[in-house]
């Protein structure tokens, strides 16, 4: 659950209010040009809520920071990245590749200092890797892959439906034991899912046949409802804060946080599993120093700053805020990872993109 925090300086003039009082939630509004910042409790430090316009108009935001419970104040303690966890190859080939007759085998050079990488193709149709994560894939796996079921602009559609041979909740329940049986820990992952009704799915692969997306030989022959599934999706997490992992950073296309994104992804069928990807997860250890963050209303205005100072008429609103921990390579190619702000910004009501803000300096962190 997460808990949107407040402003240090309107912290002072609660107290001043409320002296005397009992510590039961208030709203205090400070108005600074469209400024309105809700707060609840004295203590905490950063906004609930961020409404506030620049006095251009061009930058308005509108959104609510996304911030873990546990950050109370404006220091968080650092942290450090062993290594990453690696999948168990023998259960994983316990789970998904014994007795099934194997009928491809490439040897895949991998680069020095990298888990070594095993991929099986078997005579069933279904498929097998293992590195230091696993990608494995059912015969039907494709079916789903071909029309989007991951893809992001298509959720809002899945999650009109519904299916009925398990709840979300009972899949996400039999991924969880998977994933501590195949060594990682399910302690470490926030998870999610929406349902894929088999409508649904043939009617988005008709939709995808007639738009020249899909050829007419990668047409599923059928869909009944024993295809119906849930798409289930983890992102990692540290001390309850999300992790941005290092693939969000490649590029500024790979930076948003949406399903397709998250390091576990998972289609769990009337079958059973039907997909399964990890990838990206890692080990970490809380480190000895304590970082500063900046007051979010410092953040907020690097980003006022970025979009006021495109030369153009566009409008901007900032509808996300959240907080998360990166993981990147350095220059050395060691990990290292920093406490960020991640902005969602709609142009003109139209295209959306990201900004990232680094929560310790306030400098922005620029993405290809």
């Amino acid at each position: 659950m997460m808990k949107k925090i407040r402003g240090f300086s309107l912290i002072l003039c609660a107290c001043s209010v409320l002296a005397g009082c009992n510590k039961s939630a208030v709203d205090i509004k400070e108005k600074a040009g469209e400024e309105i910042v809700s707060m609840e409790e004295a203590e905490d430090s950063f906004p609930e809520k961020y409404e506030k316009t620049s006095d251009s108009g061009k930058v308005k935001f509108n959104c609510e920071p996304e911030v873990p419970e546990n950050i109370k104040g404006q220091a968080i303690s650092t942290v450090d990245v062993k290594g990453l966890y690696r999948c168990d190859r023998e259960k994983a080939w316990t789970i998904f590749g014994e007795g099934k007759e194997i009928i491809e085998k490439p040897e895949i050079t991998v680069s020095e200092g990298r888990e070594p990488y095993d991929y099986y193709l078997f005579a069933n149709g279904e498929s097998l890797g293992i590195d230091d994560g696993i990608a494995y894939g059912s015969s039907n796996s494709k079916y789903y892959l071909n029309i989007g079921v991951t893809n992001p602009d298509n959720q809002a559609v899945f999650e009109e439906t519904e299916v009925s041979f398990k709840s979300g909740e009972e899949c996400i329940t039999e991924l969880k034991k998977m994933i501590d049986e195949l060594g990682y820990n399910q302690e470490d992952f926030i998870f999610a899912c929406y349902p894929l009704s088999f409508q649904t799915m043939k009617n988005l692969e008709e939709q995808y046949l007639q738009e020249d997306y899909l050829t007419e030989e990668k047409r599923k022959e059928s869909w009944s409802q024993e295809d119906d599934a849930y798409f289930i999706y983890a992102y990692q997490k540290y001390e309850d804060i999300p992790v941005f992992h290092e693939m969000m950073s490649i590029a500024r296309s790979m930076a948003y946080d949406t399903p397709d994104n998250a390091p576990v992804q998972a289609i769990y069928s009337t079958r059973g599993i039907e997909n399964l990807n990890i990838s990206g997860v890692y080990e970490f250890e809380k480190g000895k120093q304590q970082v500063t963050l900046k007051p979010f209303e410092d953040i907020a205005a690097v980003v006022e700053e970025k979009f006021e100072n495109i030369l153009n008429d566009a409008e901007y609103e900032v509808t996300r805020a959240k907080f998360y921990e990166r993981v990147y390579l350095d220059e050395g190619q060691k990990y290292k990872v920093d406490p960020i702000w991640y902005f969602e910004v709609v142009e003109n009501n139209i295209s959306k993109s990201v900004t990232l803000i680094n929560a310790e300096t306030g400098k922005e962190i620029f993405l290809q």
